[in-house]
């Protein structure tokens, strides 16, 4: 996993994100868009995650349906026993998790995920962090899902 310095960092490279990490996956399997094109998304909608990554393909079991990506907001609202006394920025509760695909799918949803589906999720993150003390205390996710050709957005 890649960490990023701190920003003010002359060095430091701005990322829309504090950590990246990137699996490598089986023959057969691709992540529907790569790095520059969430990259994009992220700066033009003003969104900041704590987290980026490119998983493995995965399915829940017994699910019809497969998750392609989600942005999941970690709520604060929980006891803070081993709390390390850093307090943490409000972007760095955001993971924005990709996971593969067949090749196959990867060309037929890749264009209306880029277009659509992706600046959703990218305003929806950067929208989080003000959301209020509420709905900040506790997890969230928008979460884009894949099933016999369709795509669908769930929010939890």
């Amino acid at each position: 996993m890649q960490h990023l310095e701190e920003a003010g960092s002359e060095d430091a490279p701005q990322q829309p994100w504090v950590d990246y990490s990137r699996a490598r996956l089986r023959r057969g399997f691709s992540h529907v868009v790569g790095c520059s094109v969430v990259e994009s998304a992220l700066r033009a909608a003003g969104a900041h995650v704590g987290s980026l990554s490119f998983g493995l393909f995965w399915r829940d079991p017994g699910a019809t349906w497969e998750m392609v990506f989600d942005v999941y907001w970690i709520g604060d609202g929980r006891a803070r026993y081993f709390h390390s006394g850093r307090e943490q920025p409000p972007h760095e509760r955001l993971l924005m998790r990709w996971h593969a695909v067949s090749a196959a799918a990867r060309s037929r949803l890749a264009p209306q995920i880029a277009e659509v589906w992706l600046p959703q999720a990218c305003a929806w993150a950067a929208a989080a962090p003000s959301r209020g003390n509420g709905w900040a205390a506790t997890d969230h996710r928008w979460m884009l899902v894949h099933e016999d050709g369709v795509l669908r957005s769930v929010e939890s």
